[in-house]
């Protein structure tokens, strides 16, 4: 396997990163082809064979179970400092926009389920899934300057 550094990161990364899109509950969200967590953790399991370290899930698929697949196959499987875990987060909802909920507030929120839900204390990418044009850029970027230094409890 062949790895790069991101950037200007001390990243270690393998040059194939494992989309975990496919992986998550069939019942709880948008997709009824993705696959079970016993499967997933089949597929997992080989990718750390193969030499993949590198891992990307979203909260937004399958309702966070992608998420919570994940988290444990890694947990069970890897030791933390030795894969990369990426995930994203989800615009506002219109709900949160109409109670008031500030795009920090949100971003905060969203870190901390999907924390929860993969058992970690931290992610190495956190990737704005997409674009929330109720939200001013300005408060993105803040609500991701303030999940860097974000304490876990």
């Amino acid at each position: 396997m062949k790895y790069t550094k991101p950037g200007n990161s001390d990243l270690n990364v393998s040059r194939i990163c494992m989309g975990c899109m496919g992986f998550g509950d069939p019942g709880r969200g948008q997709h009824s082809w993705t696959i079970d967590e016993e499967h997933s953790r089949e597929i997992i399991r080989r990718g750390l064979e193969l030499g993949v370290n590198f891992y990307d899930t979203a909260i937004g698929y399958q309702s966070g179970t992608s998420e919570q697949y994940v988290g444990r196959a890694l947990r069970d499987l890897a030791k933390r400092e030795d894969v990369v875990v990426a995930t994203k987060f989800l615009p506002r909802t219109q709900e949160e926009i109409e109670k008031g909920v500030s795009g920090q507030e949100h971003i905060e929120t969203m870190i901390d389920a999907s924390l929860r839900n993969l058992g970690m204390d931290y992610v190495d990418l956190y990737i704005y899934h997409m674009w929330d044009w109720q939200t001013p850029i300005e408060d993105i970027m803040d609500g991701l300057s303030r999940v860097v230094n974000f304490p876990v409890y």
